[in-house]
């Protein structure tokens, strides 16, 4: 999604909420003209330390927003999606990625998964307009991601064979899907949004 839809939709003042280690700046930073890192968290790359349903931003400052696995750790959606809406110029861009199928992770919460249909839903009732959404994965990502979830958490020590083993099974399972085997277009690991203001 990151690859796909940054060059396409994403530029100008950009905000990216919730952006915690900023781990895709190298692949937005060439498309916009500045790129910005709001968190509830402090941290090395974080530029805005801020609550994403009160930001504190001017009205219509930014030209994109973007929300990477951030919407399922708020208590109240439409509160953040209101605070993207309100700090978008006319005609501003939101790119958001959610989990569908995932294991449970608070940072600090986990409130939320997102349907398709339920996306954009919350994106259209904050008067967005919805251009492109979907979904990533299907059955064996999904396995995939649970089996990561279950043993290998990003959140706890590994030993170096461990990690050795599972990352090649985790593959194993991504190529699979990749594949197209076993497809089923009720299971996918996340969902994304791309809406206009």
């Amino acid at each position: 999604v990151v690859r796909e839809f940054i060059p396409k939709y994403i530029k100008g003042r950009t905000l990216d909420i919730g952006g915690g280690t900023s781990k895709y700046r190298s692949i937005i930073t060439p498309y916009v003209s500045e790129y910005l890192v709001s968190d509830i968290y402090k941290g090395e790359n974080i530029d805005f330390v801020e609550d994403a349903k009160r930001l504190e931003h001017k009205d219509k400052t930014f030209d994109s927003v973007l929300s990477f696995q951030t919407l399922e750790h708020v208590d109240n959606t439409r509160a953040v999606l209101k605070e993207m809406y309100r700090i978008l110029k006319e005609d501003g861009i939101v790119l958001a990625t959610v989990p569908f199928i995932h294991a449970q992770h608070g940072h600090p919460s986990d409130f939320h998964r997102f349907t398709i249909e339920g996306l954009k839903w919350y994106f259209e009732q904050e008067g967005f307009k919805i251009i492109e959404s979907g979904k990533q994965g299907s059955s064996f990502a999904v396995i995939s991601e649970l089996f990561r979830s279950a043993f290998l958490s990003p959140y706890k020590k590994h030993g170096r064979i461990k990690r050795a083993i599972l990352t090649r099974i985790i593959k194993a399972l991504l190529k699979l899907d990749r594949w197209g085997v076993f497809q089923n277009p009720n299971l996918y690991t996340n969902t994304y949004i791309i809406a206009q203001k």
